[in-house]
């Protein structure tokens, strides 16, 4: 959909897809929820409906975890919607009817979503609805048959469904168990996987696929067009990585690096870095395709959506690459980013000696018997190599990164602290005889024995490797970020969130595209005090967001922040700051925020149930999204505690969010 750089101020509403609760839900929201909220939204004045991603996740509840970038979730599909229903024979109507009264009798009234076992009845009844379609079509009932040429001309039409298709069907096949672990698949090519698609004995199960994605698609495609057709956008989320077990990264493996995965360096949340696992693209070999696999996707979105948001927009710039034989992200580095082969290290005193010290740990005797004790010896035989007859030891070759060290014969005591020695590094080979310092360049125990020159040649070096990079990120993110404005008329708008590089403002906003302001981090961070910055000053190209799916609710962050004064007083609100969060508290922070300068201002939908007394869950941590960090059931289960009829209905609240729409036009 095509929708340029509002040059109006627009509000939105912010809510995870499956959170939407309406007369008809059974246990999650769907696609055809959202024509309901956007009729809400025209009477609020609210101009915006941000959506999460709504890809496939399989088994993981995260909307971050796709199976497939193309392939919607068949948690968003109305069974009661579809025209199947009407076909199917009296045993098996009558037992889908029975089915979906089962899930809307044990899953409706959930506080929250529980995910695995909502989709695990959800799936059993539609595979049921499509056994049946599939056998009468077979018998050559004309209505079935359609369907069933129908689904096969959808499933031509789009490689992508075949290689998901080719991929959930061997998934199954092989009890779930990632693609690593299919003998003969691991490493499948386009012949292949049509192949495989054109197997008669496979094909009610691949077609399965290919109906549910027309239906999800029909689904989807006709509440864009609802919501659009009432004068709202619908924002949707693109996140930039795929998941290693995803039919993406399964089918297209010469667009992606399978030595790097991505993550994030060490904070002083995170001392070891973060690897999340995820491929790294190879932005050479999807150059060389004229990036066909990423405009394909934009494209995709571009049928239900006027603006996205762009996740991660810095992996555009720069991805923090941690290699596949790791499990954190200590030992990781930019990429692309520059590095310094030998001569250039001698330049800054670091001759061959020198860079192994720092390059190679190094584990005196003393150590392995003082870290190790008893199992000093199974150590020493498992892991290491001593250095000519010293009593000093190096790891060996075979172990290639903390994988390996996990692998290792020894208890997880001395796991462990291998592992804290494989990492001690000051630097971090690239390639064959290129480094760079590591992020913790200066917590290496090696560094510590350098003299104060040597020290200083190795801070310089990381100060000049680091400024040269920046142009290369700026030159990857310009050619990145510009196809992408290009390929479709979708507003784009950057998640640009933490330690952001200097280039990433000027080209987001030579590129029209919008950064991400959350007032509670949007701060001075380099001056004493660290104060908040006013909305009023924040760049008119950005997206306000008071919270996210990521953090506390406004109302949760409010009655545990410390610092509630000098934020309510950057609003420019008069005297002290409330304890409390009342509804006349959440109207003047919210009123502040709707009157700031930029150009989008989108607000989670349970940050404006608290406008009104008693909207909101007793407890404000309930009303959390994520919490990111955690692995539990409570993530992604966020339900809302209203229906939209109720919300409708509330003539307060709908008068609570239509005069801050109204002021926020009025008063730019």
């Amino acid at each position: 959909m095509t929708f340029a750089t509002p040059d109006k101020p627009l509000s939105g509403v912010l809510v995870p897809l499956s959170a939407l609760r309406t007369a008809s839900t059974i246990g999650s929201g769907e696609f055809a929820d959202l024509p309901a909220l956007a009729q809400w939204c025209v009477a609020t004045g609210l101009d915006m409906i941000q959506i999460l991603p709504v890809n496939d996740t399989g088994w993981q509840a995260s909307p971050y975890s796709a199976l497939s970038a193309f392939a919607l979730h068949p948690l968003y599909l109305r069974v009661s919607d579809l025209p199947e229903i009407e076909l199917l024979r009296a045993p098996a109507r009558t037992d889908v009817e029975q089915r979906l009264n089962t899930l809307r009798d044990g899953h409706a009234a959930d506080q929250r979503l529980r995910y695995g076992p909502y989709m695990d009845a959800k799936r059993a009844m539609l595979r049921c609805i499509w056994h049946e379609v599939f056998d009468l079509a077979d018998a050559g009932a004309h209505p079935a048959r359609a369907i069933l040429d129908a689904s096969q001309q959808f499933f031509d039409d789009r490689p992508w469904v075949a290689e998901y298709a080719a991929f959930k069907t061997l998934k199954i096949e092989h009890d779930g168990a990632s693609w690593r672990e299919w003998p003969g698949w691991e490493h499948p090519d386009a012949d292949s996987i049509r192949a495989l698609c054109d197997d008669p004995a496979r094909r009610r199960h691949l077609l399965y696929y290919g109906w549910l994605q027309m239906r999800l698609h029909e689904q989807f495609a006709a509440a864009a067009d609802a919501v659009a057709a009432h004068g709202v956008l619908l924002k949707g989320d693109i996140p930039i990585m795929v998941n290693d077990d995803s039919a993406d990264f399964w089918a297209h493996r010469d667009y992606f690096s399978d030595e790097l995965r991505a993550g994030a360096p060490p904070d002083g949340g995170n001392p070891l870095g973060q690897n999340w696992g995820l491929p790294t693209y190879d932005w050479n070999a999807l150059e060389r395709d004229d990036y066909r696999w990423w405009r394909d996707r934009l494209i995709a979105a571009d049928r239900f959506y006027a603006a996205y948001r762009i996740d991660h927009v810095l992996g555009f710039f720069r991805i923090w690459g941690v290699s596949a034989t790791n499990d954190t992200g200590a030992l990781g580095r930019f990429v692309p980013g520059a590095s310094a082969d030998l001569k250039r290290l001698a330049n800054y005193g670091m001759d061959c000696g020198r860079v192994r010290w720092l390059a190679e740990p190094h584990l005196p005797g003393s150590t392995l018997v003082g870290d190790f004790g008893d199992e000093a010896d199974a150590v020493r035989r498992e892991a290491l190599v001593q250095i000519d007859g010293e009593d000093l030891y190096l790891f060996a070759e075979s172990i290639r990164g903390e994988r390996d060290v996990a692998r290792l014969a020894v208890s997880d005591h001395a796991k462990a602290r291998l592992a804290d020695h494989y990492r001690d590094r000051a630097l971090v080979r690239v390639g064959t005889d290129s480094y760079v310092p590591t992020w913790c360049f200066g917590d290496c125990s090696r560094f510590r024995t350098l003299n104060d020159d040597e020290r200083a040649g190795v801070a310089r070096l990381a100060r000049d490797l680091m400024d040269e990079s920046t142009a290369a990120w700026e030159a990857q993110a310009r050619k990145l970020l510009g196809f992408m404005q290009k390929t479709t008329g979708m507003l784009a708008c950057a998640e640009d969130l933490g330690a952001i590089p200097d280039c990433v403002p000027g080209v987001l906003s030579d590129l029209g595209i919008l950064g991400l302001r959350i007032p509670r981090w949007t701060r001075r961070w380099n001056e004493d005090g660290q104060p908040y910055i006013a909305p009023a000053n924040y760049p008119p190209l950005t997206v306000c967001a008071p919270s996210v799916h990521d953090t506390s609710t406004l109302r949760e962050w409010w009655l545990s922040e410390t610092d509630r004064d000098a934020f309510w007083r950057t609003l420019g609100l008069d005297g002290p700051a409330p304890s409390d969060y009342s509804p006349e508290t959440a109207r003047a922070i919210l009123g502040a925020l709707f009157e700031g300068s930029s150009r989008i201002c989108v607000v989670q939908i349970q940050d404006l149930f608290a406008l009104v007394d008693g909207m909101t869950m007793d407890d404000p941590a309930a009303e959390r999204v994520n919490v990111p960090g955690t692995l539990s059931d409570f993530n992604w289960g966020y339900r809302a505690n209203h229906t939209i009829e109720e919300l409708v209905a509330n003539d307060e609240l709908t008068a609570a969010v239509r005069g801050l729409a109204a002021a926020r036009r009025k008063n730019r």
